[in-house]
């Protein structure tokens, strides 16, 4: 469970640091200040890190033993890709939503 939590925060955190630096070296000028840039950064770790990990706990409760498809090999392949990042990725989203009154 540790490894998993540190998995997802390391994942996240590395997401929002490519947005920092990419909103620090671009004119964009949504970063005002330095501190104003490790809160972004904080916000944007903890809420989506928190979603994955939410979501990686419902996605081993609910993924099926058995997958049983009409496609054939290519089904059973997005089934194999959707249960493997499909929810992570949803909880993601869910906590970007979450923090997103915080990233003003």
């Amino acid at each position: 469970m540790r490894f998993t939590a540190i998995k997802h925060l390391t994942i996240s955190f590395t997401l929002s640091l490519v947005v920092v630096l990419f909103n620090v070296f671009s004119s964009t000028e949504n970063i005002y200040s330095f501190w104003h840039g490790i809160e972004i950064l904080f916000w944007l770790t903890v809420g989506p890190g928190l979603g994955m990990l939410i979501s990686d706990i419902v996605r081993q409760w609910l993924i099926p033993d058995a997958i049983y498809t009409r496609e054939g090999t290519i089904g059973i392949f997005k089934a194999k890709i959707f249960w493997s990042i499909g929810p992570q990725f949803i909880g993601w989203l869910l906590g970007l939503l979450a923090i997103s009154e915080q990233l003003n």
